[in-house]
C-alpha cells in the first residue's frame, strides 16, 4: 500500500508540472491578439516605427552610469564602492563620510 502511494505521488509530481505548462501555453495562445500584432508589424514595415518616445541606447547608458556614480561612495580606507546612503564600508567596515 505504501509503495503504491509513493508511486502515485511521484507520478503526480512528474505529470502535474507538464500539464500546467501545456495549459499555460494554450492560455497564452488564446490571449494572443493577432490583429494587434499585424498592425504593429505593418507600422514597422511602413517605416513609421513604434510610436512614443524613442531613447538612444548610448544616451541611456551614459545617464545610467552617471546616476550610478552619484549614488556611490568610495571608501577612503580600501577604495571599495559602496552605496552613498550607507554608514559603513561593506568590505572593511570603515566609516563612510
Amino acid at each position: 500500500m505504501e509503495t503504491e502511494f509513493r508511486l502515485l505521488v511521484a507520478g503526480f509530481c512528474i505529470v502535474a508540472p507538464s500539464l500546467l505548462f501545456v495549459g499555460f501555453v494554450r492560455l497564452l495562445d488564446a490571449m494572443r491578439e493577432d490583429d494587434l500584432v499585424e498592425r504593429v508589424l505593418d507600422r514597422i514595415d511602413e517605416g513609421g516605427g513604434p510610436t512614443g518616445t524613442a531613447l538612444d541606447p548610448t544616451t541611456f547608458l551614459r545617464s545610467a552610469r552617471e546616476k550610478s556614480r552619484r549614488q556611490t561612495a568610495v571608501c577612503r580606507e580600501c577604495g571599495a564602492p559602496n552605496a552613498a546612503d550607507g554608514g559603513r564600508c561593506g568590505l572593511c567596515g570603515a566609516t563612510l563620510r
